[in-house]
């Protein structure tokens, strides 16, 4: 079963690359960016009025006390 050899086939390497998909329009691009700009969250302004957002959050807590005074001590409360 010994048959001609087959011959090589050259290839187009303009044919085997990729090509570069086009870009969208510059009036399209500038509703797609207009659009995104409109749905995107933005954050929030911070209430001036509330008290909570005017005092520091960790002003109160435990932790900020010196040892001495964090101890529990039921016989020298006034």
């Amino acid at each position: 079963m010994s048959g001609p050899a087959a011959a090589p086939v050259a290839a187009d390497p303009v044919r085997l690359t990729l090509l570069d998909r086009p870009g969208p329009p510059p009036d399209v691009l500038a509703v797609i960016t207009a659009a995104a700009q409109l749905v995107w969250p933005r954050p929030a302004a911070p209430d001036e009025q509330d008290p909570v957002h005017q005092t520091w959050r960790f002003s109160g807590r435990w932790w900020n006390k010196p040892t001495p005074l964090r101890r529990e001590r039921p016989w020298a409360r006034r």
